[in-house]
């Protein structure tokens, strides 16, 4: 008789939009006010798309992280760049190797669309240890962002 244990199966994934349930808790760890009709919408906007993306990482059938990506070119560059707009990984699965992954997937998908940057806002100094992640990545910082609210 054999004792083997299987270790979880982690997979990285396009996302869907059967996966409001699940992605709902990750959008609240970021901050991100939604509704379940909300993020479907988003969602099923994502699946037909060609300029947006986002994948998942599930383990063994769980949603533990997510990655929303889009694809920018202006008149002045040669090639696309690609956004990282939103990313998150469950607070109890980080440190662990599913934010690299997400990366990694998130590089393999602009590499196929033609982008030669990956960029993002890793939310200035309310949030160091995304951006001490990000440059462990490989990400530096370059710069600041600024914005003006347009409401009247």
């Amino acid at each position: 008789m054999s004792s083997m244990v299987l270790a979880p199966a982690l997979v990285i994934r396009r996302s869907c939009s059967g996966d409001v349930e699940q992605m709902l808790p990750l959008m609240r760890q970021l901050k991100y006010p939604t509704t379940p009709s909300v993020l479907h919408e988003r969602l099923c906007l994502l699946e037909e798309h060609p300029l947006l993306c986002s994948y998942v990482a599930e383990l063994d059938g769980k949603l533990i992280g997510t990655t929303f990506l889009k694809q920018h070119q202006t008149h002045d560059m040669s090639h696309p760049v690609t956004l990282i707009t939103a990313m998150v990984v469950d607070e109890k699965h980080r440190s662990t190797g599913v934010g690299r992954q997400l990366v990694e997937a998130a590089e393999a998908w602009a590499q196929e669309q033609g982008s030669n940057q990956l960029v993002l806002s890793a939310g200035g100094e309310r949030n160091m240890l995304a951006k001490s992640f990000y440059e462990h990545m490989g990400f530096i910082c370059r710069g600041y962002r600024l914005s003006k609210s347009l409401d009247s």
